[in-house]
């Protein structure tokens, strides 16, 4: 690139940021620029580097931080460019002090700058330098273009672009339906410490993957629609050692290979569309013709003459991620995407899914090779269910943290009319379970109790009465006392009406605990030891926990 860190000062972003420590060697000269998002990118280095990071990667090692500065300077770097706020407030005092020392330069990134805000206008300059042949680069450019829009599709660009950097290259994707390609080489998945990597860096990093089962250095490059991670681009170092356009060809080959992804997508989505209509009728019950509706579903190659298990999955984002997303409409889109995928996979590719409203829908059919098992008449056992249940929670818990999951499971109905039925109390059991749900987010309609009957209530008129004769009289007295009755009534029943453990669990005395059931007597009119009035406060305390749920 052969440009002095003070000349690269006034050029495209890098004109908005600011020298902070070691201004006595802006004398050098950048020749690469390296983004730093993994910790080892240190021996990836090969001197006269400009490294942008925003010390994500050792954020929290405090050695890592001390020694970063002597490191570069050890192999002949030439600058070091941090951007600060997102992870780090400012730069940390050990790296301006071996700044000065060092007489090595430290730049602080502007918040408003991006990576590609410095690199493309310095790049841009190396190959307005006739000995890097920027005219043979331009054509080559052209010539993937033409490719793409010819409609050669990925292979050809594959080909095109393993003949420009003399390396073997392969593309990853994270789609069912777009199998990735391997140039008939053996290539280990990315790790999920490496998409976060790349979903961090959003542009090609330096990694090592295993190739042929070799540990072997490569270029990565992330394929990233919406800021989702739907595949790669490697390069892999197998010929000859990477130089500074590679990252150019792999950042200009990507946006083609982009175009080939959102083409599959595109059609995916608009035949989900055509399944979910058609499931939605099924899932309603608007079924005229029987015949005609399974005739439909063979056109998707499923048989809706089979009896299936009916799962809803409902998702929410806590409230402290979703201040972080600047289009929560389009993240949600991106994410259902994902995880009708993710639950493709759980649920083996032997499940019918659809989106209904914010549910996923699952109709599970289990063809006497997984779980759950069938009994007599085809007909599931609940254990196996609710086991499959619980595993598709954990992995979706695990696949998407900071999502909160929750799992319905309706009754097992035969024919296209049990779809309807359960996929009724499916979605009832998320509505009406949250309560009762704990740990494993999941919930059977048959593990309802009272709540199945209190969900068919059309009128609540009534039901609000008892509430206010009740439970409603104790949240009241606690909240204008800063007391606690209702909860204690709630101990003491869970505890089957034991003095002593409910006062055990509340850290109270058993006294304490006879005072406070004497008072709710007082406040409420019931007796906890009258069999009918403790069922009013039984009835209270159900409908207090939908109250809290929302579904009154």
């Amino acid at each position: 690139m052969g440009v002095s860190v003070k000349d690269a000062m006034q050029i495209g972003g890098l004109v908005k940021c600011k020298v902070v420590a070691g201004e006595k060697g802006l004398h050098k000269t950048i020749d690469y620029i390296t983004v730093m998002e993994v910790p080892d990118v240190i021996r990836w280095l090969k001197g006269n580097d400009l490294l942008l990071t925003s010390l994500y990667p050792i954020k929290d090692d405090e050695e890592a931080i001390g020694q970063l500065v002597q490191q570069l300077h050890a192999v002949g770097s030439s600058a070091l460019a941090i951007k600060t706020e997102r992870y780090v407030k400012q730069i940390p005092a050990a790296i301006i002090e071996a700044g000065n020392r060092l007489d090595f330069p430290i730049i602080e990134i502007d918040d408003e700058v991006s990576y590609l805000d410095i690199m493309t206008p310095l790049m841009e300059r190396s190959l307005n330098q006739p000995d890097l042949g920027k005219e043979q680069l331009e054509k080559s450019f052209q010539w993937i273009t033409e490719l793409a829009m010819g409609g050669k599709g990925i292979p050809a660009l594959v080909e095109a672009v393993q003949q420009m950097t003399e390396n073997i290259i392969t593309v990853g994707s994270e789609m069912p339906n777009l199998e990735g390609i391997s140039s008939g080489s053996h290539v280990a998945p990315l790790t999920r410490s490496q998409k976060n990597e790349l979903k961090i860096a959003k542009r090609s990093i330096r990694m090592e993957r295993m190739l042929n089962h070799l540990k072997t250095p490569c270029i990565v490059t992330p394929l990233l629609l919406n800021d989702e991670l739907y595949g790669d681009v490697t390069c892999w170092q197998t010929k000859r050692e990477f130089v500074e356009r590679d990252f150019l060809v792999l950042d200009r080959t990507i946006l083609l290979m982009a175009l080939e992804f959102l083409k599959v997508i595109t059609k995916a989505d608009v035949e989900q569309n055509f399944k979910d209509d058609l499931l939605t009728e099924v899932l309603l019950g608007n079924i005229t013709d029987k015949t005609e509706v399974i005739n439909k579903g063979r056109m998707f190659n499923w048989d809706l003459a089979k009896d299936y298990q009916v799962f809803a999955i409902t998702f929410t984002s806590s409230s402290s991620h979703t201040t972080l997303i600047e289009n929560e409409a389009l993240w949600f889109q991106e994410r259902k995407r994902k995880m009708l995928r993710k639950v493709n996979d759980i649920f083996r590719f032997n499940a019918i899914l659809t989106i209904r409203k914010e549910h996923i829908i699952v109709l599970y059919h289990c063809d006497g090779t997984g779980a759950p098992e069938y009994a007599q008449q085809q007909r599931p056992h609940k254990s196996s269910t609710m086991d499959l249940a619980e595993s598709a929670y954990r992995q979706l818990s695990q696949e998407f943290e900071e999502l909160q999951f929750t799992l319905g499971i309706g009754r097992f109905y035969q024919g296209l009319e049990g779809i309807h039925e359960g996929y009724k109390e499916a979605v009832k059991a998320i509505q009406l379970g949250k309560p009762i749900s704990g740990a494993t987010g999941c919930v059977h309609y048959e593990d309802l109790g009272i709540y199945r009957v209190l969900g068919q209530v059309s009128d609540w008129k009534e039901m609000e009465e008892l509430y206010s004769e009740t439970i409603g009289k104790l949240v009241e007295y606690d909240w204008s006392n800063n007391a606690t009755l209702a909860d204690t009534l709630r101990e003491y029943f869970a505890s089957n009406c034991s003095l002593s453990e409910s006062a055990e669990k509340l850290f109270v005395h058993v006294n304490t605990m006879k005072y406070r059931l004497q008072k709710i007597e007082q406040l409420t009119g019931c007796n906890v030891h009258d069999a009918e009035k403790r069922l009013l406060l039984h009835m209270g305390l159900k409908i207090d926990q939908l109250l809290q749920s929302g579904n009154i």
